[in-house]
């Protein structure tokens, strides 16, 4: 645990150097590097770090050893088929594979976090304490297919459908469970109103009323190895859902605040909603987690957009209500201007603050509760069996 610790440790570390002052793109860029290289480090050097660990590496392994002869193994993706078996013709070492696997996974949240955040700490911050971290280093091939989801987030947003397409098809070679952003560019496009968000709780009605039946008969046809498993008969624990369920809240309270919703974080209010969405459905059905993770992935840009929105509409709120009170001739004065600058700085200091400690609490609960934590990151080894501390006794005894 101390390792992920210390990585966000110093992740604060980092913004307090490159993010405070001017604004300038050097300096954006390397703290953004400098973050992700971090998380590089920390994946690609790990050893049976995830659940899913020992079947990549035993894959891998299986696959180096028959070459470009056999282009099939198990229920895996072309894309990913092809991956092992090139780093595979170069060296069977696994340690290679999974830092070849954990750039490749983290490479397009860089990109995404470098180009279209609007604040690219707290992007940072969120993307390491929402479990989407974790999930690179538990489930590869997804990590991989969200990663390069990441480079048609300007398609979704200037709604380029077959660009998207074109990409998303690029991603389901690795996992097809991406597919399932098709739809989501199209739910996207809906301006968001009171009606839009009808369309999300009629959507978990029918899902609690037909879930069961429709993932039997999906089932009896598609990965029959689902069937009547843990994935299906169970849910995941309810306080994996909370603080997402939170940034949905927040959500629908900033789109009737906002007197207008420009259009990327219309598409990031979405994505928050459709995260919420699939949250509350894998409490029935874990295996709906993984939907989650595709517009969660999103999310790391609609918090930081989304503070924006707020603080410009509170300042222009702050600055109508000083006017009345100060009279009209007020406008311009230094003293109007102090008023909703300390205001303002006041309001969002104290959001900020919350914001970050609940991602910080919640990322805690995933690595207390269980017992390996969240993904199975826990307890953290390196390849060379590097003695790092370890401090997760302190937490759970």
């Amino acid at each position: 645990m101390l390792v992920y610790l210390v990585n966000i440790f110093a992740v604060c570390v980092w913004a307090m150097i490159f993010c405070t002052g001017k604004k300038h793109i050097a300096k954006r860029t390397i703290f953004v590097l400098i973050c992700f290289a971090q998380c590089v480090l920390i994946a690609g050097n790990r050893y049976g770090i995830g659940a899913d660990y020992g079947m990549y590496a035993s894959g891998f392994f299986d696959m180096a050893r028959t070459g470009f002869e056999e282009l099939s193994y198990e229920d895996w993706e072309i894309g990913f088929i092809l991956l092992n078996k090139i780093v595979g013709k170069f060296t069977a070492w696994t340690s290679v594979f999974i830092m070849v696997s954990s750039v490749l996974s983290l490479i397009g949240p860089f990109y995404l976090i470098w180009r279209y955040s609007s604040g690219p700490f707290l992007s940072v911050f969120m993307f390491l304490n929402l479990y989407l971290f974790y999930l690179d280093l538990n489930y590869i091939r997804q990590g991989i297919a969200m990663s390069i989801m990441c480079f048609a987030y300007g398609f979704l947003r200037d709604k380029k459908f077959w660009r998207f397409l074109l990409v998303t098809a690029i991603a389901a070679t690795f996992h097809l469970t991406v597919l399932y952003m098709i739809p989501v560019f199209i739910v996207a496009l809906l301006k968001i109103r009171p009606q839009s968000m009808l369309l999300y709780l009629f959507g978990l009605l029918f899902y609690y009323i037909l879930s069961d039946g429709v993932l039997n008969i999906l089932l009896s046809k598609f990965h029959t190895e689902y069937a009547g498993s843990v994935f299906i008969e169970s849910g995941v624990y309810f306080y994996y859902a909370l603080f997402p369920l939170l940034l949905c809240a927040g959500m629908v309270v900033l789109s009737f605040y906002l007197k207008e919703i420009p259009r990327s974080l219309n598409v990031l209010m979405h994505m928050t909603l459709m995260m919420g969405f699939w949250q509350i459905v894998m409490t029935k059905h874990s295996l709906f987690e993984r939907f989650s993770y595709y517009t969660m992935l999103f999310v790391i840009l609609a918090v930081p957009e989304a503070l924006k929105a707020f603080r410009s509409q509170l300042k222009d709120n702050l600055r109508e209500k000083y006017l009345r009170q100060m009279g009209s001739d007020a406008e311009g004065s230094r003293a109007l201007t102090r008023r909703v600058y300390s205001k303002t700085f006041t309001i969002m200091g104290f959001v900020y603050t919350a914001v970050m400690l609940l991602a910080l609490a919640y990322n805690l609960v995933g690595l207390i509760i269980p017992e390996s934590g969240v993904h199975g990151v826990l307890p953290y080894q390196t390849q060379n069996r590097m003695n790092i501390p370890n401090i997760d006794w302190f937490f759970k005894r």
